[in-house]
């Protein structure tokens, strides 16, 4: 008499382990495929920096060494960075490419100056009475 390679038991097992594999590589592939950016630019812009943070407004003045600044897409156009330090974020920036390194908000006004340029973040920022400097690099 023959054995059965396959009883019920071991091939529904078998059915289970497949299915939860499958599931763990489709979260883990969604999970990854969220931080990546869908347009080949973002990365160039969006990052974590480190450096001196100056800012005055709202009755605060600060001017620290060592912050972390983050430049985060809001949505396909725009930008925000965060200071992380009870410092007011800058959000609604929109950049240009000047060259392969540099990325300079677009502001005409020459108030609102933020440059991407290769590894270094320069920030010199007016808008409503706040001012913003930071001179950093990526981290």
């Amino acid at each position: 008499m023959k054995k059965a390679y396959f009883s019920p038991k071991f091939s529904g097992m078998k059915l289970s382990q497949i299915f939860v594999l499958f599931f763990l590589f489709f979260i883990t592939n969604i999970s990854c495929k969220k931080n990546e950016s869908t347009t080949g630019d973002a990365p160039a812009v969006t990052g974590s920096f480190i450096g001196r943070v100056r800012f005055q407004g709202n009755a605060l003045d600060v001017d620290r060494e060592n912050r972390l600044i983050r430049i985060l897409r809001e949505n396909n156009s725009t930008f925000r960075i965060e200071f992380y330090t009870g410092i007011p974020n800058i959000t609604g920036i929109v950049f240009e490419q000047t060259n392969d390194s540099t990325w300079t908000s677009n502001d005409n006004t020459e108030t609102q100056l933020v440059k991407v340029e290769g590894s270094s973040l320069e920030i010199d920022y007016q808008l409503n009475g706040q001012s913003w400097k930071v001179d950093a690099v990526r981290r």
